[in-house]
């Protein structure tokens, strides 16, 4: 009988690598036959996928790793089929799956860590940082890429010092990555001089760093110092005109000032230079949100559709710059298009498309449609808080201060520790004269670490003012408030 099945799998099914004595009658020989069959069939697979056929190759993959789980290319490879297919569940159900053979692997777990963070899924970051390394703190690549995983979630949590907490602890602070999450944490506790300086030396380090140089030529912008953002643009672009970030900051720059020629002009060279480029079309339609043009925006979209680029983004950033623009007549009629031609987009952007149908909705005054859209929203619960942040902001664009407060309260929720939500829930607060939950809140915000003395100084004024005479805790919390801005004054 075993050679009967030696003979039969050898040159029948064309396995080659199988050996005799795999074929034995014996459980532990079947196991090892097992296991070779499914690294025969996906390196079979491999070969099927450099020939472009690829449904073969997919089979190959999905039943080599049923037999042989332990192969990392092919459970790589069978993601990165789920990926192109627009699955993300299976995707990340297929890298966990690997997790129990690969976990000492670097390379698998920053594959792992990478998606995991770009699907927002930061819980599971976190456990896999607790079950890692535990009371682990040597200072390996592996314990430090697991920990610059695990500080990264904490940032998108807005929970400030654990993530410095981590960094510190796996002596992060000096890397690369460290400095440069430090500097976000900088600008987002409000820091933002701190901030700005810190990615400056940075980028005397690694002068060629793109995202370097992105985040700083963006926090210069928010920060109105946008003489010193165009200089910065300016010289990258001269260096490099092939740096269609650069060229695009620049833009920005042109918009800010109204000069709608160079703008235009600088539009058709770009387009131009980089139609094939899709991570610079994608840049390109951010502008054009941001700035709110539609026609560019659709233009973006259009053209990468149908040249097969990442239209996706385009598209979302199309809906966007309508509310920009006001618009929003115009959004909602996209969103509609957009999910007709892509039934599958009401689950896979269910959360995106009823923030973007809330905010117009309100931008066109129908408050209940406006609030059905937000309820469905608030929803749901793997939404980050910048997100929600974002959605906050377009809310007050629109006049909706209370549902832009309603989102803000949620973000608190959901991510008690969040900084960034809680200091945008406090500004709130304070401009709308909302006595009730501002102290339990400003005392939440004094017991972070660093929070924003432009806050605290704001929150100071309006409590010790008559409006605010019968807040809860006023006198005690303006005791506190006035002892630490005074020990802020003395340490600058």
């Amino acid at each position: 009988m075993a050679s009967a099945a030696y003979t039969f799998v050898k040159y029948r099914r064309g396995f080659t690598e199988v050996k005799f004595t795999d074929m034995l009658l014996l459980p532990a020989r079947w196991d090892a036959s097992e296991v070779a069959r499914g690294n025969f069939l996906i390196k079979k697979a491999q070969e099927d996928l450099k020939k472009q056929k690829f449904r073969e190759a997919f089979y190959g993959f999905r039943l080599g790793l049923i037999k042989a789980p332990g192969n990392k290319e092919g459970r790589l490879l069978l993601a990165q089929f789920y990926g192109l297919w627009k699955r993300p569940d299976l995707t990340r159900q297929t890298l966990l799956d690997g997790f129990a053979y690969h976990k000492t692997d670097n390379d698998y777990l920053k594959t792992l860590f990478s998606f995991l963070l770009q699907q927002q899924d930061d819980r599971q970051v976190l456990a896999y940082y607790e079950e890692l390394l535990g009371d682990d703190t040597s200072i390996t690549p592996r314990n430090q890429l697991v920990a610059l995983a695990a500080a990264s979630s904490c940032y998108f949590r807005g929970n400030y010092d654990q993530a410095e907490s981590i960094l510190r602890l796996y002596q992060l602070e000096s890397s690369r990555d460290g400095r440069l999450l430090i500097a976000r944490i900088n600008w987002d506790r409000g820091a933002k001089d701190q901030a700005i300086e810190r990615l400056r030396e940075l980028a005397t380090e690694l002068p060629n760093d793109e995202e370097i140089y992105t985040q700083i030529v963006t926090y210069l912008r928010e920060a109105g110092r946008d003489n010193e953002a165009r200089r910065e643009s300016f010289v990258r672009a001269l260096a490099n005109p092939r740096n269609a970030r650069a060229r695009i900051d620049q833009l920005y720059a042109f918009h800010k000032e109204g000069d709608t020629t160079s703008v235009k002009n600088n539009v058709e060279e770009i387009f131009r230079d980089f139609n094939a480029d899709a991570n610079a079309l994608l840049a390109l339609a951010d502008f054009a949100a941001n700035s709110g043009d539609p026609v560019l925006a659709r233009r973006i979209y259009d053209h990468s559709k149908a040249r097969n680029l990442n239209w996706e983004g385009a598209a979302l950033m199309t809906v966007e710059a309508n509310i920009v623009a006001k618009k929003y007549q115009a959004a909602l009629e996209l969103v509609r298009e957009l999910l007709k031609e892509n039934p599958d987009w009401s689950k896979r952007y269910y959360s995106v498309f009823n923030g973007l149908q809330a905010i117009a909705h309100y931008g066109l005054s129908d408050a209940e449609a406006a609030q059905l859209f937000l309820n469905n929203f608030l929803e749901q619960t793997n939404v980050r808080a910048d997100n929600l942040i974002a959605v906050s902001k377009r809310l007050l664009s629109v006049g909706a201060k209370a549902q832009a407060r309603q989102v803000l309260e949620q973000a608190v929720k959901t991510d008690a520790l969040n900084q960034a939500a809680l200091t945008s829930l406090v500004q709130l607060d304070l401009d709308l004269n909302n006595t009730t939950p501002l102290a339990a809140n400003v005392r939440k915000l004094l017991s972070m670490r660093k929070p924003s003395q432009a806050v605290l100084t704001a929150a100071y004024r309006k409590l010790g003012s008559d409006l605010f005479l019968f807040a809860p805790e006023r006198t005690a919390l303006l005791q506190d408030l006035r002892a630490i801005l005074a020990v802020s004054l003395a340490g600058s």
